[in-house]
């Protein structure tokens, strides 16, 4: 299957909250690219669903709010059942897309000590 990304894509492990027709839901964002964001949920969402989406980076405690678009959505087996989306970027103001940007950033430049840590053990037993 050929991968249709056109962007990069960063992994993280944040915390948000899901919010449509005055119900919330909570996610977990699993990656970060130019357009949107890779989700993992228990609640199952359609594609071309219009969603608003907050979140907070850490180490800041004001929350990031943008609105985005269902692009994509897979099952995901396992006890939980979970579903991973992709969620577009759809509106978000240029001072959070900067505050992602430079969480991203970061993290890219200077990983976490465990993560480096893990990374180094698998080059060894991989």
């Amino acid at each position: 299957m050929a991968e249709k990304r056109k962007y990069m894509r960063f992994n993280v492990l944040l915390n948000a909250i899901c919010r449509k027709s005055g119900k919330s839901k909570s996610l977990e964002i699993n990656n970060f690219s130019k357009e949107g964001i890779g989700v993992i949920s228990n609640n199952a969402f359609s594609k071309g669903e219009d969603l608003e989406i907050e979140m907070t980076i850490p180490g800041d405690n004001i929350p990031v709010l943008f609105e985005g678009k269902v692009a994509w959505v897979n099952g995901q087996a396992g006890d939980n059942k979970q579903y991973k989306s992709g969620i577009r970027f759809e509106k978000i103001n240029n001072q959070d897309r900067s505050r992602i940007l430079e969480y991203i950033y970061q993290r890219w430049i200077m990983p976490d000590r465990s993560e480096v840590k893990q990374d180094k053990m698998e080059e060894k037993w991989g």
